[in-house]
């Protein structure tokens, strides 16, 4: 049995995230591009780790708000995030448990999701997007995973292999 602060902890930080993604902190303009793919992070864990816990109406509508106040492209981020949820759940299958081989795939998914941003963003512009946002964007964000996976990991109040137990034996 989940506690209802277990419950709503994925969608609590995700939330936070998304919040913190759009606040006006000063940025250079390349680097502001990097704040919306962190909700990516929690999204990603959480659904590598407790899918049950995260339905997929958290990310889109996280996505649809980041969207609004960034005056960007409705269904853009929620796309992405919804894209990170599904690879979030893969990786969880196919993904060894330490913490090494956990951010190795972890680039290997921001990357091709990185990709996705770059291509959809081309698509909306008509044209090929500036890759230098996308690549910061990349950079810093694999660079948050690990301390940022870390916080969400002590925040999660079940261990890992009790809830995501039929998930390892792929029942």
């Amino acid at each position: 049995m989940t506690s209802i602060a277990g419950r709503l902890m994925p969608a609590v930080t995700v939330a936070i995230l998304a919040v913190l993604a759009v606040l006006p902190w000063g940025l250079p303009p390349n680097a502001r591009f990097v704040l919306p793919f962190l909700p990516v992070i929690a999204i990603y864990t959480w659904s590598g780790r407790h899918p049950d816990r995260l339905s997929a109406w958290v990310p889109f509508t996280a996505g649809i708000v980041v969207d609004v106040l960034t005056n960007g492209p409705i269904g853009y981020w929620a796309l992405l995030y919804l894209g990170s949820m599904m690879l979030g759940v893969d990786a969880q299958r196919m993904s060894g448990t330490g913490s090494a081989q956990r951010w190795v795939v972890f680039l290997a998914s921001l990357a091709g999701l990185v990709f996705a941003a770059w291509g959809v963003a081309s698509i909306y512009h008509l044209g090929l997007a500036d890759w230098r946002p996308f690549a910061w964007a990349l950079w810093i964000t694999a660079l948050c995973y690990p301390p940022l996976a870390f916080v969400l990991r002590a925040l999660d109040p079940e261990p890992f292999r009790a809830s995501n137990d039929r998930l390892v034996r792929g029942v």
